[in-house]
């Protein structure tokens, strides 16, 4: 019998700044290799800013490099966006999520979910802990490149 239970790893971070900085941080494709480990993220010539945008990621070193082409398909400015991933190693969707909190902070969420079925769905069950412990690195490194950028944001502890 096949298990087709859907694998979502997600991590969470409140940042001490706004929604909108936020958004413009996250979205900012080229400089996510500031707050993303190993990682490069190129825009193809010619691609839109928002929905149908093309990228393409690599993350790794040398030879365990994994690359990974996606396509923005959920564009929602500043709240939402999604990508289908659609490499021969990840694929499924990302999605990022910003949300409002009180008193001008936001919180950002990342959620990756694999279409995977099988022996390979059965591994990524197993290295989902990994994959969460990654995003949750990740996405508190972008909480510090945020607040960094923003001379009035309250410091982060």
């Amino acid at each position: 019998m096949v298990d087709h239970r859907v694998i979502r790893v997600e991590a969470s971070v409140d940042i001490d700044a706004s929604v909108e900085r936020t958004w413009a941080a996250v979205t900012d494709w080229a400089a996510q290799g500031e707050w993303i480990p190993l990682t490069t993220v190129a825009v193809s010539p010619g691609s839109p800013v928002g929905l149908g945008a093309q990228l393409v990621a690599r993350t790794g070193i040398g030879p365990a490099t994994i690359v990974d082409p996606m396509e923005v398909d959920v564009w929602q400015p500043p709240h939402r966006c999604e990508v289908a991933h659609h490499g021969r190693i990840v694929t499924g969707r990302g999605v990022f999520l910003v949300d409002a909190l009180p008193n001008g902070r936001s919180r950002f969420t990342w959620q990756e979910i694999p279409e995977s079925h099988g022996i390979r769905g059965a591994i990524e069950r197993v290295g989902s802990p990994i994959s969460r412990w990654a995003l949750g690195v990740a996405a508190r490194k972008l909480a510090r490149v945020v607040t960094a950028a923003d001379p009035t944001a309250p410091t982060q502890s």
